[in-house]
């Protein structure tokens, strides 16, 4: 009985990742259930194969075992010192190739951190003496926090591979093309990937169907000479996109803004009529620029323009700490309260136990 229902969890969950993700792409609800269909999956591998080992040392059954086993096994025993270094040389590079900044040192500063961390284990572990009850479990559910937030942001990384493979029909409306800065009033190359997108679908869909229009979403920074929309509109003209297909939004200055500002462009646009649209950003931004066009009232998927490889580890950093300060409330609330359950438990085993 129990090897039938074990034998079932992964349709269950591939049927419930199918479902979560054709109804939202932009979440994190299918990379959590993507999670544990693989994990049911490998469930389900190391019970058909355990009577073969048991029974008559299959060699094959074992090594197919050891296969399986050995990602786990690296992550637990080797997984943050080679982390440590991916993050070290990716640091190594970016600052080589990049502007000096904050933004650009992030994987430097986990780096650190987590040998912060290794340095402060090891010192825990090297104490001799009996630790009370009350500390050890306040010590260990600072671990379990910091096993819950590998866990989480392994799963924010996976919702972000998840959403490159958004396909939109060619039967759009509107494009919204998000702004990301000029230098000296022209548009970065990582903004004329952006645009370049954008270009591709409306020539694509525009040999099948009507064009669509591009709404150039990017407001005027306090550097900038122009707005990043007359900016990006240049850029679009030049590459063979009709002015007639262009709409300007340029008050924006955040990304919740060009949801918001460009959707009140496409209502009047339309005249409040039914329409459909997407959106183009960078590939590591589209998860977080889908949670605010749902907030905006805009229910949309989005594609996402090439990141070059080495900016991807501090792109995804810098992305994980924007959406925990976006929803910085809930996440606050939930680490108070378990450390304040951690805390009431402590006190009672320290009344109980005082020694």
């Amino acid at each position: 009985m129990l090897t039938t229902l074990l034998s079932l969890t992964p349709l269950l969950f591939c049927g419930g990742f199918i479902a979560a993700y054709k109804q939202n792409k932009m979440s994190l609800v299918p990379s959590f259930i993507f999670s544990l269909l693989l994990l049911s999956i490998a469930a389900n591998i190391i019970n058909f194969l355990y009577p073969y080992i048991i029974a008559g040392g299959n060699l094959a059954a074992r090594i197919v075992l050891i296969i399986i086993l050995i990602p786990f096994a690296l992550v637990g025993k080797l997984g943050v010192y080679a982390l440590i270094v991916m993050l070290l040389i990716n640091a190594r590079i970016v600052l080589k190739r990049e502007k000096k900044s904050l933004a650009h040192a992030l994987t430097f500063i986990l780096a650190i951190c987590l040998i912060g961390y290794l340095i402060a284990v090891h010192l825990v572990e090297s104490i001799e003496v009996d630790i009370p009850k009350h500390i050890s479990l306040f010590i260990s559910s600072i671990y379990l926090m910091i096993f819950l937030c590998f866990i989480h942001i392994t799963h924010y990384i996976i919702a972000t591979i998840l959403c490159q493979f958004s396909r939109p029909k060619l039967n759009q409306q509107y494009i919204i093309v998000h702004g990301s800065g000029l230098i000296d009033g022209k548009i970065t190359p990582l903004l004329a990937d952006r645009v370049d997108k954008a270009i591709k679908f409306y020539n694509k869909q525009k040999e099948v169907n009507e064009a669509p229009k591009l709404i150039l979403s990017g407001g005027q920074g306090s550097d900038e000479p122009r707005t990043e929309a007359e900016a990006m509109m240049e850029y679009a003209c030049s590459r063979g996109v009709s002015q007639e297909d262009v709409l300007l939004e340029a008050r924006s200055e955040t990304t919740m803004q060009n949801m918001v500002f460009s959707k009140e462009i496409m209502d009047r646009h339309s005249e409040n009529k039914s329409y459909n649209c997407i959106f183009v950003t960078s590939s590591y931004h589209l998860l977080r620029t889908g949670m605010y066009a749902r907030i905006a009232g805009l229910n949309i998927d989005g594609i996402g323009s090439k990141t070059v490889l080495y900016y991807l580890p501090n792109a995804i950093i810098r992305e994980y700490i924007a959406y925990v300060v976006m929803y910085k409330k809930r996440y606050i609330a939930l680490v108070s309260f378990a450390f304040l359950c951690v805390f009431v438990l402590s006190l009672v085993l320290w009344i109980n136990n005082p020694a």
